[in-house]
């Protein structure tokens, strides 16, 4: 679940926000707009948490998400992957879909998002696919399991949960992570209080993060690995982003060009 600017296609955003100036005054609980097209999910009238496409529910619609999705690039074919936040299951139900072999395992502490999960068609419980209500940095400074991917997008109405940016839930990620496991984390808001947190996961972490902003500036995705997966050449992985693209119908060519710039740009500093 992540804080979205406002959406880019001019009228989609005016017709939505419409329609929510209806549920204005809700005092913080998540609630559910439609439009003809789409489906949002909002805690307050200030940001939309996640957005479906109604015609095609698995679709990553924000761009944010497809940035996520870029932890493909260095693990294509993850065993076990963790996400703290639900929000309207955008992550999840992609992963679900598109990566049939993983067990899924997503953390969610706000029993009331989860209560509209089947508004957003994410999917039942199951051997391989589980939403569980719980304190997700508490989970993981207790968990005995350890996954391929990490992927940490929770928030509040307040913002970024605090207890998701010490540097003491950082080591739990680390801890958490298969070898060459891969850590992705959606921030939103002030970049120098993103570059606190980047900080702080490369004290924790042996080899260096990379954070990628977004086109819209809005959002930054940061990279961190276990392992020297993010040292990749580049040319190897914009053959892995064109490979990829033939099965994922999502923009990895333009994540892997945005994770290349600052890259270089973090090396020549």
């Amino acid at each position: 679940m992540s804080l979205i600017p406002p959406i880019g296609f001019q009228g989609l955003k005016e017709g939505l926000s419409k329609l929510k100036e209806r549920f204005d005054g809700t005092q913080g609980e998540p609630y559910v707009v439609e439009s003809k097209k789409f489906k949002a999910l909002y805690f307050d009238s200030d940001s939309t948490q996640s957005l479906m496409d109604m015609q095609a529910p698995i679709r990553l619609v924000v761009s944010y998400t497809e940035t996520m999705m870029g932890f493909l690039l260095f693990h294509a074919n993850p065993q076990s992957i963790a996400m703290i936040g639900l929000g309207g299951g955008s992550l999840a139900k992609y992963c679900h879909h598109y990566l049939p072999g993983a067990s899924i395992l997503v953390l969610e502490n706000n029993s009331k998002v989860i209560g509209l999960k089947g508004k957003f068609h994410v999917p039942e419980n199951s051997a391989k696919f589980t939403v569980l209500e719980a304190d997700g940095a508490a989970y993981l400074r207790n968990a005995e399991e350890k996954f391929d991917v990490l992927l940490i997008d929770g928030y509040t109405k307040l913002g970024q949960a605090p207890q998701l940016c010490s540097e003491d839930f950082y080591a739990s990620c680390l801890a958490c992570l298969n070898p060459g496991g891969i850590l992705v984390i959606n921030f939103s808001g002030a970049a120098g209080l993103n570059q606190v947190y980047q900080e702080r996961i490369d004290r924790v972490f042996d080899h260096p993060s990379v954070l990628v902003v977004e086109d819209d500036r809005m959002n930054q995705i940061l990279f961190a690995s276990n392992g020297s997966s993010l040292k990749i050449p580049a040319e190897d992985l914009l053959r892995r982003s064109s490979a990829l693209s033939q099965v994922h119908d999502i923009h990895l060519a333009r994540t892997a060009q945005n994770f290349l710039a600052q890259r270089n740009l973090d090396s020549r500093q």
